[in-house]
């Protein structure tokens, strides 16, 4: 069977076996591409080598059609802002490889696959990743310590997966960034796809909290949170804890620690709420953790009533179910504030803005993290979105 065979018979496979898979495989355009080693894509051309490809079996070429529209749907270039692209890429196939053999997917020998990475995150694995190569772990919403360009850091900086050559879901071959007008239509085609699929009762399990991270507007609003965060901040350092950003150095440095500031943090998950208002929420979630190591945050779940309460502090792994699905009512989470955090002196909330808002404003400082337009009666809007 030749390449171009193998390539038709594996998309046909994955249309009858895993129709979100198949459908979405269809939409690229393969052909075969001088230079390529392996197999690239950007989202539009598959361009493979013809010898690579002959030597697959038609479950690895499946694998590798389905891993490649992965990260365009999962919309990882985009989602990679600042960070070491090898290292990045190593994150998104792990949490992809992960969500391919939970819906029976073959792994072949030498992908990117580890079950400790299982229902996670790319932005989680790879921060988990850089702990587990000693990379530097200074880094915040306004920059890094580490002075070279992601783009100039090699592959070899990352150790190489043992058990034959990698699987990865672009050699570096062909340009990956997507335009707007592609990554748009990714994600109408993600849309359909999904459609049919849970029409046949097919959809692929553990796609329900992985969707694309969106990216903030021109309004810098994590300098407006951490600005806020700042003020209740005093600055009184302590060895107790240490400052873990430099911990993997073997260097203990005093941390900023506060008695003055305990925060809340509030997520709407009623059933406006999209999964890129949840991933946004995540990512910077982690970001105020590392950020402020110190401060306790206590992290509540609400549609129209308190769902969840956890309590976390930087440097803890995020483990948490978003329950919801249901109206939107603010008034349960100041309600449960008032009873069970009566010290709570701000309190960030991520919503679209559409609910029942308290009557009388609280005490303690209030942030709206805002997925749209929305008139708040009370506390300092921040929009998410342009």
């Amino acid at each position: 069977m030749n390449p171009e065979q193998l390539l038709l018979k594996a998309k046909t496979h994955l249309t009858m076996k895993h129709p979100y898979f198949g459908m979405l495989a269809s939409r690229l355009r393969h052909e075969p591409g001088e230079g390529v080693s392996g197999y690239a894509s950007n989202g539009v051309r598959f361009l493979y080598n013809p010898a690579y490809i002959e030597k697959r079996t038609i479950e690895e070429v499946m694998f590798i059609l389905t891993n490649c529209v992965m990260h365009h749907v999962l919309s990882h270039q985009q989602r990679r802002l600042n960070r070491r692209g090898s290292l990045w890429q190593l994150a998104t196939d792990y949490a992809i490889n992960n969500l391919l053999h939970q819906n029976g997917l073959v792994i072949p020998q030498g992908a990117n696959f580890n079950t400790e990475f299982k229902g996670m995150y790319a932005e989680e694995i790879y921060d988990l990743l850089k702990e587990q190569y000693g990379l530097s772990l200074s880094e915040d919403a306004f920059g890094r310590d580490d002075q070279r360009s992601p783009d100039t850091m090699a592959m070899g900086d990352v150790p190489e997966e043992e058990g034959g050559e990698p699987f990865s879901a672009n050699d570096g071959t062909i340009d990956e960034g997507l335009d707007p007008q592609s990554e748009s239509q990714w994600q109408y085609a993600a849309s359909v796809a999904k459609e049919v699929a849970q029409r046949k009762g097919s959809m692929p399990t553990g796609m329900d909290r992985l969707g694309k991270r969106a990216i903030a507007s021109g309004v810098d609003w994590r300098f407006e949170l951490y600005n806020a965060i700042n003020r209740h901040m005093r600055n009184n350092y302590a060895f107790m804890p240490p400052n873990k950003k430099h911990i993997y150095r073997g260097i203990a440095l005093p941390s900023l620690a506060s008695d003055t500031l305990s925060l809340c943090v509030a997520i709407d998950t009623s059933g406006s709420i999209n999964d890129e208002l949840l991933g946004l929420f995540m990512e910077e979630f982690k970001s105020i953790m590392n950020n402020f190591p110190a401060v306790k945050i206590e992290l509540i779940t609400a549609d129209a009533k308190v769902h969840n309460h956890y309590t976390f502090q930087g440097g803890e792994r995020l483990d948490f179910s978003l329950k919801g699905g249901g109206g939107t009512d603010f008034r349960p989470v100041f309600d449960y504030i008032d009873a069970n955090l009566p010290m709570t002196t701000m309190l960030l909330y991520f919503t679209d803005g559409e609910g029942r808002f308290p009557r009388i404003p609280p005490a303690y400082e209030v942030l709206w993290a805002l997925s749209g337009p929305a008139k708040t009666p009370f506390g300092r809007a921040l929009a998410l979105f342009a």
